[in-house]
């Protein structure tokens, strides 16, 4: 499973299995950038949208170590991740937590301005779908949906070529819901 940092600039919460499209409001960098940019995302809400990137699965978080009695400082903050990208202050929410506070957290939801993981590749266990648009067969390639964060079956393969989520590990026969993938962004 490949997971990538995003940075939630929606406006709203996102979720679990929420599809997500590269938003068009990019940060610009200068020369003097030494790291990559946090990825921006919105909601996808239209069908074969080239911009699919992923689909959401945590909140990014960091360990938040407790200076103890006489210490001048706190440490810095020790990543929850190792080898991910730390966030930058002007652009999210804190998201550097007590042990106390991790335990109570609800990693599912990535509240507008925070820090979240996507999936990129591999499998994701619950990712939103609209079967409304066509029942969803095992196989099925799935492709970003008008429902608002949904996927759904790829109706028209010529439209959806560079708009491929990935490929349907359960069936459903109708309505919305979230089923297993196999995330493929071709």
């Amino acid at each position: 499973m490949d997971l990538q940092q995003f940075l939630n600039n929606v406006g709203e919460t996102l979720e679990r299995g929420d599809v997500v499209v590269i938003s068009p409001q990019q940060p610009s960098l200068g020369a003097a950038e030494a790291s990559m940019p946090v990825l921006e995302v919105d909601l996808c809400q239209g069908t074969h949208d080239s911009a699919v990137c992923g689909v959401v699965y945590d909140l990014y978080t960091e360990h938040r170590v407790e200076a103890g009695p006489g210490a001048d400082e706190a440490p810095e903050p020790k990543s929850a991740s190792k080898g991910r990208r730390k966030q930058s202050a002007e652009n999210s929410k804190s998201q550097s937590f007590t042990l106390e506070e991790l335990e109570k957290l609800d990693r599912t939801k990535i509240e507008a301005g925070q820090i979240g993981h996507l999936i990129t590749s591999g499998i994701m266990p619950s990712c939103k779908v609209d079967a409304d648009k066509g029942a969803i067969k095992v196989g099925d390639l799935l492709t970003t949906s008008e429902t608002k964060g949904h996927a759904q079956k790829v109706t028209d393969p010529a439209k959806a070529v560079g708009a491929v989520l990935g490929k349907a590990l359960a069936p459903m026969k109708k309505g919305k819901g979230t089923i297993p993938i196999l995330v493929t962004l071709k």
